[in-house]
């Protein structure tokens, strides 16, 4: 019985000391405000959305506020630098930014760092009395110092944004040539991207067939007598296939012929008139072949000779091939097609 007894003592000795270190010492600190914030949580979840949205509030700030002081009392530092301020900057950004669009969300990223910085070089600005005060040079000139840096990131983190958005929108800088940047660089990729040009001409080749394949010679010779038209709409019913982006707005299209002894050699050209690392211009061609052919018509084998000649007389039409697009191409020639 009296070992039953010790047992049990140990046991409740085990479980205190677990305990201990989650109680706080006085009343007053970080870790009532962490139990105070979890306790809000676990309420929020049972109460309704206007009473939900007040006591989640009242969470994020004892969560905020509960953090920063442990952070702070602790000293979580690497090397020299505290991170107290930088874990405190992004509570408040979450708390701010958590639960808005992806945009804001990345605001909220690119202002991070330098909340993070003016709220580690505050205290600096204030004596004891939370007055405003000026401190002494070099500790100016530290704050300053830590401002900039940090100003610095958030630069780069938005320049990072910027960059994303303009390869979604123009997917076709992915095709050019970054060897010359001084701060972006080629990843290397399992799959080739293909411009946004060469794929829209891909998808106007069963367009162009469709117009032109095996219609009567002449209608088709008047067909090339002015493309332009043709062409512009090839391309307008191609477009609506694919996703939108805001380069399409830079890409023109047009076509050059020329003759051949069996018909014309038709060249589909993608001019890319936007953003671009090289002066020259950048084009895309797509080589058609439209050649001259002759449909037979039905004859009756019983027909006379003279009604077979008639009825067996040879109609010219057209027959279209083409090729997969080109890459991206540089010419300064092309910007004459423009």
């Amino acid at each position: 019985m009296f070992w039953i007894v010790v047992d049990i003592k140990d046991f409740f000795k085990f479980l205190q000391s677990l305990i201990e270190p989650f109680i706080p010492s006085r009343a007053y600190s970080w870790k009532t405000l962490i139990y105070l914030s979890t306790f809000s949580w676990i309420m929020s979840l049972l109460t309704t959305d206007e009473a939900r949205d007040f006591i989640s509030f009242w969470g994020w700030i004892f969560l905020i506020a509960g953090t920063s002081w442990a952070s702070t009392e602790n000293k979580i530092k690497i090397g020299n630098l505290y991170l107290s301020p930088w874990i405190t900057g992004a509570l408040i950004c979450t708390f701010v930014f958590g639960n808005r669009t992806p945009e804001e969300q990345e605001a909220g990223l690119i202002i991070w760092p330098t909340l993070s910085a003016l709220i580690a070089i505050g205290p600096d600005f204030l004596d004891q009395g939370m007055k405003l005060t000026l401190p002494k040079p070099a500790i100016r000139q530290r704050d300053l110092i830590l401002l900039a840096s940090n100003i610095l990131i958030s630069c780069w983190i938005q320049f990072y944004f910027v960059a994303q958005n303009w390869l979604i929108e123009y997917p076709t800088l992915m095709s050019d040539d970054f060897s010359q940047s001084a701060f972006m660089f080629r990843m290397e990729s399992t799959e080739p991207i293909a411009p946004r040009g060469a794929i829209v001409l891909d998808f106007m080749e069963p367009l162009l067939k469709r117009e032109l394949d095996n219609k009567p010679w002449s209608e088709v010779e008047r067909w090339l007598l002015q493309p332009q038209p043709r062409i512009d709409a090839l391309k307008q019913e191609a477009i609506k296939g694919l996703p939108i982006v805001e380069e399409d707005l830079w890409w023109q299209y047009t076509s050059k012929i020329s003759s051949i002894n069996s018909g014309y050699n038709l060249q589909l050209l993608a001019i890319w008139q936007g953003p671009r690392s090289q002066p020259e211009v950048y084009y895309i061609n797509k080589p058609c072949q439209i050649t001259q052919t002759y449909e037979q018509a039905d004859t009756n084998s019983e027909a006379t000779s003279n009604e077979t000649e008639t009825k067996g007389q040879a109609t010219p039409v057209a027959q279209v091939s083409c090729q997969p697009a080109s890459t991206l191409k540089q010419n300064q020639a092309a910007r004459s097609q423009g």
